[in-house]
């Protein structure tokens, strides 16, 4: 009897635990957001100016911390978050945009499911976009298709290298993908040891501002190819769209499960099972921050584009993302084996 006391004693504590106010939990504490990529760019800039103002939208006002986790274009850390963190409202995750969809492309090196993570919002939807620098003989995607141009990409579970590798298959684009390049990747492009690469169109002042003129990527340093996006962008009408290349069916399929990912373009995310009522004071410290004219004046000062959304709304597309026909996923997976 003594033992079913001591143990309902135990239950009873951990209820009370877990219904402390928010307020009273975060009050004192340090919340850590980690970041899948390394310091200094695109992801770690936007990650650290969102927590000058998150702590202040978030009960308790806690302190909020950056902390660093690169490796496998966000598994490591996606892994790590679901597996090994605390599940109590004080680790956060912030990912490559790929994290949902390396469920579907690197299956053998997943150990989470990215819909039971619990998904705060995202503060921008992207469009990747294949580049070269101006030295390079390849200006224009027709170059292309004629000629082998090198490009330097991280590894096989980033965003990078499925644009190009499906830009290949798809496309019969003659990009040689060499392995490898992280944070070296702008300056062997601009030394020349690889031609371009890729990127989200609105990474650019993240990762090279020098690329940058007037909001936008200078076109007498980098040549865009292509982009991968439903239609032209306003900002360049002339860039022509990876859907517009094909008539398959099946490739303009695949080419639109790529956009998905846009909805975890800088998604802020818990491990699963944090208590409900932390995850909505989270979600909601998520939409005030969002909406904050000094963390909006920051972000346009760095000129990151915003165009953020809701947890609900974003753990809603990753769901989307994730029921993708079975066959389609897999020609995916052929494509950027």
């Amino acid at each position: 009897m003594r033992t079913v006391a001591a143990f309902a004693g135990m239950l009873a504590g951990l209820s009370s635990a877990l219904a402390e106010p928010v307020e009273n939990f975060y009050r004192g504490s340090t919340v850590r957001l980690y970041v899948s990529a390394s310091a200094g760019g695109g992801y770690d800039h936007v990650a650290r100016l969102f927590v000058r103002y998150f702590p202040n939208h978030l009960p308790g006002k806690p302190t909020v911390i950056v902390l660093n986790m690169p490796g496998a274009a966000g598994v490591t850390m996606s892994n790590w978050l679901y597996t090994v963190a605390p599940k109590d409202g004080t680790a956060l995750g912030m990912a490559n945009l790929t994290m949902p969809m390396n469920q579907v492309i690197a299956p053998k090196q997943v150990r989470y499911d990215a819909r039971r993570f619990q998904w705060l919002g995202n503060l921008e939807e992207s469009n990747g976009s294949i580049f070269t620098y101006h030295t390079s003989k390849t200006r224009t995607f027709q170059d292309a298709l004629k000629r082998e141009t090198v490009m330097g990409v991280s590894s096989r579970t980033s965003i990078l290298y499925q644009l190009l590798a499906l830009s290949n298959r798809l496309l019969n684009s003659k990009f040689k993908i060499v392995l490898g390049y992280d944070q070296t990747r702008v300056l062997s492009v601009e030394r020349g040891e690889i031609e371009g690469s890729a990127s989200n169109i609105e990474n650019f002042p993240g990762i090279a501002p020098q690329w940058v003129k007037n909001g936008m990527v200078d076109a007498s340093l980098i040549n865009l190819l292509i982009v991968n996006a439903p239609q032209r962008l306003a900002k360049y009408p002339n860039l022509p769209t990876m859907i517009e290349m094909t008539d398959n069916p099946d490739h303009k399929r695949m080419l639109e499960f790529m956009m998905l990912q846009s909805a975890t373009s800088r998604a802020i995310f818990t491990p699963p099972d944090v208590p409900a009522a932390r995850v909505e004071a989270l979600r909601r410290a998520f939409d005030k921050t969002a909406r904050d004219p000094g963390f909006v004046a920051e972000m346009t000062r760095a000129m990151f584009e915003m165009s953020p959304s809701t947890g609900e709304q974003t753990q809603a597309a990753v769901a989307r993302l994730l029921s993708t026909s079975p066959e389609i996923a897999a020609k995916l997976l052929d494509a950027v084996k």
